[in-house]
């Protein structure tokens, strides 16, 4: 039997789990969210999520860890049964093995497109003349100009970074809990906020980076995010309908467009223009923004993966998960909202102006890889900085990284009885496998969207559900609270047991429902890239490289789920007489 494996102290483990939360979400995923959705507006409804949907399902997932931990499991189909009657619980809990090996398993592409970053930086070898240049840079290095070209070794290519990337995180995570991840973290997680507040320091004392556009400048980047009204300046068409063209920050700004009006109302040939002014209220009831919201909560907090759960199984019986769960979700807060919604926005609406940032991208990717390693090129010191950023990005990526693989290898220890190297050896083929068809099928990032979709974004959300129900109606909420209470020092309020009941539940199934009609149907558009991809085009035609990833999904839970039918130590989990 496998000696049991805990965190060398409390410390450790708010680390471990901050670093999972704290990923590429935080510093780029976020400021975009922010700056897409109308900086105000969405912050009201991120807050909301946070509290309704983040803290809650944080809260179940660190107690039902914690309360399976010591009973003998480390993984999610054991952690599910341990406190739900139905014998088939252990199956839905293999969702959250599966998901997070194939997030794991693109993840690290992009981990290692970081890595390699941060080195051409520090070597120098970044000189792009405009956004055309350093986009053309960012598709040749990641490959998604064709399929296979990722697969070539070279500093102006991805492949040498990824090998160093699965390299380091395999062997971290071959250390163990205290000696791999703990240790790992112990030493990130400070690094990574020291160079984030660098970062801050710099991003708020530039002057005008562009010296004949004198309105661009942090303050119109910070403007930009947060401002509660959202300016807008629209054209009408000719079917009558108004159309955004950019959007509107600062007096300077403001006073262009109505120049430009004014030009316009001259000649009645002309487009007619208007700036249209949104208030909070509007923008709220924007479905788009919960969206937005919900989903970038649950990116940031790691929450309905699996992987907090199975760090807190970690935990030795008496440790308290609420003040836990609080204080990496805060730290996780304070990384995201204080520190990347200072660096990215700003810095980029600081050198291209609101509306060259927008035309740019404000993707996850497209503001990270295309537009920042421009304005590095154009600040003093900027290799520097521009080193610092990537490299602080890698350090969030591994922490994260290595929260997808814990999951799994305990689910392999534990299934198989297997030691750590068996386990590892295991786990390394079949996500080796699998990230190798990710960087293969690397045009367009077919193959990486593809899984992203279906794994990172539906099937999270359907895992937290599942979780939030079992806690909250088959364990029950009551019961659920007094075991997160156990030995905390600051317990939970009355109505925690209501929120994750109710308020909870129906915040999920509303988001979920709201946000596939949206992503799959296209709100009666037509049908999205995702379904015609399966299910065929007009013409009938369909996408291989996403049906394969499908195959490869199918597969794995198969493979998965025979390990789990098949295991001693499962195999009475989940009857009435073991609970």
């Amino acid at each position: 039997m496998n000696k049991k494996e805990n965190w060398s102290s409390h410390f450790g483990v708010i680390l471990a789990v901050a670093g999972s939360a704290v990923g590429l979400g935080n510093f780029l995923k976020f400021p975009g969210q922010v700056a897409s959705y109308g900086g105000a507006a969405f912050m009201i409804a991120y807050v909301a999520s946070f509290f309704l949907l983040g803290m809650p399902i944080s809260i179940v997932e660190w107690t039902i860890g914690r309360n399976g931990g010591h009973k003998g499991f480390n993984s999610p189909p054991g952690l599910l049964a341990q406190i739900c009657p139905w014998k088939h619980a252990k199956y839905v809990g293999l969702m959250g093995v599966m998901l997070t090996i194939i997030v794991y398993c693109y993840y690290v592409y992009i981990e290692s497109w970081c890595a390699g970053y941060a080195l051409n930086f520090a070597l120098g070898s970044f000189n792009f003349g405009d956004i055309s240049e350093s986009g053309k840079y960012f598709d040749k290095f990641i490959g998604s100009d064709k399929d296979g070209s990722a697969l070539v070794f070279g500093l102006d290519g991805v492949l040498v970074f990824f090998c160093f990337s699965y390299i380091l995180n395999f062997w971290l995570i071959y250390r163990g809990v205290s000696k791999g991840i703990e240790m790992f973290c112990k030493v990130a997680m400070p690094t990574l906020l020291i160079l984030a507040l660098i970062l801050v320091l710099r991003v708020m004392t530039l002057g005008n980076v562009v010296a004949e556009y004198p309105e661009r400048n942090v303050a119109q980047g910070m403007g930009f995010m947060w401002n509660p009204t959202k300016l807008t300046l629209q054209e009408k068409t000719p079917s009558g309908e108004w159309t955004d063209l950019n959007r509107i920050v600062g007096e300077i700004e403001l006073s262009r467009a109505n120049l430009k009006i004014a030009e316009s109302a001259k000649d009645p040939q002309n487009a007619q223009l208007r700036v249209k002014e949104s208030g909070i209220l509007e923008q709220l009831l924007n479905p788009s923004i919960w969206i937005a919201a919900a989903g970038q909560v649950f990116f940031s907090l790691t929450v309905g993966f699996g992987s907090i759960m199975t760090y807190a199984s970690y935990l030795r019986k008496r440790d308290d998960v609420v003040l836990s769960s609080l204080t990496s979700a805060s730290a996780n807060e304070f990384c995201e909202v204080c520190l990347g919604g200072l660096i990215t926005v700003p810095a980029a609406v600081a050198f291209f102006g609101v509306s060259g940032a927008i035309g740019a991208g404000l993707s996850l990717f497209d503001l990270g890889f295309r537009v920042l390693p421009l304005f590095f090129g154009h600040i003093e010191f900027g290799a520097f900085f521009g080193f610092l950023f990537f490299a602080l990005l890698y350090l969030a990526a591994i922490t994260s990284s290595l929260s997808m693989l814990q999951p799994g290898i305990a689910f392999i220890e534990e299934a198989m009885n297997l030691g750590r190297k068996m386990s590892v050896l295991i786990m390394g083929l079949i996500t080796f496998f699998i990230s190798g068809f990710v960087m293969y099928f690397s045009q367009d990032l077919k193959a990486m969207d593809t899984f992203d979709f279906w794994i990172g974004q539906v099937a999270v959300y359907l895992f937290a559900m599942a979780q939030v129900c079992i806690f909250a109606w088959v364990l029950g909420a009551d019961k659920g609270v007094k075991m997160a209470n156990y030995s905390s020092l600051i317990k939970l309020p009355r109505g925690f047991a209501f929120v994750i009941k109710y308020i909870t539940p129906l915040f999920l199934i509303t988001v979920f429902i709201t946000w596939i009609v949206k992503e799959t149907f296209d709100l009666g558009d037509g049908s999205s890239r995702y379904i015609t991809d399966i299910f065929g085009n007009a013409k009938g035609e369909v996408n291989h490289v996403a049906w394969l990833c499908i195959i490869i999904i199918a597969a794995l839970f198969l493979f998965l789920a025979t390990i789990l039918a098949t295991s001693k130590k499962y195999k009475k989990l989940g009857s009435k007489k073991e609970l």
